[in-house]
């Protein structure tokens, strides 16, 4: 789905407030919607993002609306999908500063809610993937459909591998980490040893085996699995694939370098509750601070701040929790907290 074809769905109604032919041809890789004044941490390239703007005021000028705009631009988001319930209608400063950072601008009247608007991508995403050429093996359109609604209410990975293959009776299925870990299965599934899981993940893909979307970084690869040849077709395993991409984690960040200024005492007059919040995390604890020496693998691009982080979120079992690295280049540690 593209970014313009929001616009031609009647029952949205949204308007164009900014945006050329060539970026509204954008495709969408996924929905965010945030009311956070710098969302750049939350947010993934190709998303679109929809905001109530309950961030700006008529007071705040222009500045403030450039700074959401130019974060949106920095993540790589297609779109920004702006509610005219708070304002009345969109402020003239987040237009100008979606101009100014090329970021097409869409407004959603207050009729339209932004879960509809989730929920059509996501159907039009299905409705795209029904039209491939294809066989009696892909997903029903009626589990297609349920598996959309499901994603646009936020539902576990576990929920949707259920779904997704109780027309097949229920076989086991897996979610597996990088390391072969279980971060979800099927009900009726077994425990899976999480050796016996990573020798699975050895090599490249095969009919039992899928990588699930892409990942930042080796550390934060997902892998669809089921342990039986032939319990569920190469096809349907293949779309589940692209299911399970849609869903993803908040990902461990870097970013968190406000919190060796906390441990060092460096802060001067700052309050070590605004540093965290500005890290990322919640101003209230318990907190764990992790200390670690990581070695570079081969010097290569998956050695820095974020593939730091998705390692030591992976070593930790940290899934969906508020996590932020920092890295001491001097000390040779990077240091995290983690909200339990």
């Amino acid at each position: 789905m593209h970014v313009e074809h929001l616009l031609q769905l009647p029952s949205l109604d949204l308007t164009r407030l900014w945006g050329e032919p060539s970026l509204l041809a954008a495709e969408i890789g996924g929905v965010t919607a945030t009311d956070l004044e710098d969302p750049a941490r939350f947010l993934r390239p190709g998303e679109i993002v929809l905001s109530g703007l309950v961030w700006w005021s008529p007071d705040d000028g222009p500045a403030k609306a450039d700074r959401f705009v130019a974060a949106l631009r920095s993540a790589g988001a297609v779109a920004l999908l702006a509610g005219e319930e708070t304002h009345g209608s969109v402020p003239g400063a987040v237009v100008d500063a979606c101009r100014v950072h090329r970021i097409p601008l869409l407004a959603v009247p207050s009729r339209t809610s932004f879960r509809a608007v989730t929920e059509a991508v996501y159907l039009r995403q299905w409705g795209d993937l029904s039209r491939r050429p294809t066989d009696h093996y892909a997903l029903p359109e009626n589990v297609r459909t349920e598996l959309g609604a499901l994603l646009a209410d936020g539902a576990d990975p576990g929920t949707l591998l259920d779904r997704a293959f109780a027309h097949l009776g229920g076989p086991a299925a897996y979610l597996l980490s990088a390391t072969g870990r279980t971060l979800a299965a099927t009900p009726d599934a077994p425990p899976l040893p999480r050796q016996r899981a990573a020798g699975h993940l050895r090599g490249p893909a095969s009919e039992t085996t899928r990588r699930v979307g892409a990942a930042r970084s080796p550390y934060a690869a997902r892998h669809l699995h089921v342990p039986v040849a032939g319990a569920v077709p190469p096809r349907v395993l293949h779309e589940m694939a692209e299911v399970l991409a849609q869903h993803r984690l908040p990902a461990a960040g870097s970013g968190g370098d406000g919190l060796l200024a906390v441990l060092r005492g460096t802060l001067g007059g700052a309050s070590p509750r605004a540093a965290l919040e500005a890290c990322g995390l919640p101003r209230e604890g318990p907190f764990q601070v992790v200390t670690a020496e990581l070695s570079a693998v081969g010097g290569g691009p998956d050695d820095g701040p974020d593939a730091a982080a998705d390692a030591l979120a992976e070593a930790l079992h940290l899934d969906g929790r508020a996590f932020r690295v920092a890295a001491s280049r001097d000390e040779g540690a990077a240091v995290s907290y983690t909200h339990l």
